[in-house]
């Protein structure tokens, strides 16, 4: 009988590991900020344009702003097998740089605890939010990130009051340049 515990508890043992490693890899609700990608040029306001390149499923909304932007993929990410992304702001008019996925449009539960993480270098301003997909464009809910020279993790925890249709935004309201990678969106359990 002293044998049979040993073989009892391990399979149980393995089934408790795999688990909890495949929760903690949850999948994005966006796609993901990966090697594939494509290069763009598209119009914006004021005869300017925004260009470069972003991870498939990704694309700038900021046609109806005038601003020039860029778009760089870096080959130096913070960790290996995450993309990078310089994001270069440039004469700023009216409006503000918008980066989102627009994949990423879902029903966000009342109460429902969401997380939006990666990394973040730079010195520009640039915040995170979950905002209306539609008119009149407001944020449920929205956090300033800050970084610096180095690339640092951030994380920005949120829950709404209500259920709410909502698109994850990244927004660079004033001129400057921020790198951004490894970005994920998940539930929290």
């Amino acid at each position: 009988m002293k044998q049979l515990l040993p073989q009892t508890w391990f399979p149980a043992l393995l089934l408790a590991v795999v688990t909890a490693f495949t929760q903690e890899k949850a999948a994005s609700l966006l796609p993901a900020f990966s090697g594939e990608g494509r290069e763009f040029t598209a119009k914006a306001q004021g005869g300017k344009a925004i260009k470069g390149w972003l991870p498939t499923g990704w694309e700038d909304n900021s046609n109806w702003a005038a601003l020039s932007a860029t778009y760089t993929k870096l080959k130096d990410s913070p960790k290996e097998g995450v993309t990078a992304v310089r994001i270069e702001l440039k004469d700023l008019g009216d409006g503000q740089l918008q980066l989102t996925s627009f994949a990423g449009k879902r029903v966000f539960k009342k109460g429902v605890k969401h997380a939006v993480e990666g990394w973040l270098r730079g010195s520009g301003e640039f915040k995170v939010g979950v905002r209306q997909p539609g008119d009149p464009y407001e944020f449920y809910a929205e956090h300033e990130l800050s970084a610096g020279k180095e690339w640092k993790l951030f994380k920005f925890e949120f829950a709404l009051d209500a259920d709410r249709e909502g698109i994850i935004m990244f927004a660079m309201p004033a001129n400057g340049s921020v790198d951004v990678a490894g970005i994920v969106v998940k539930e929290l359990k």
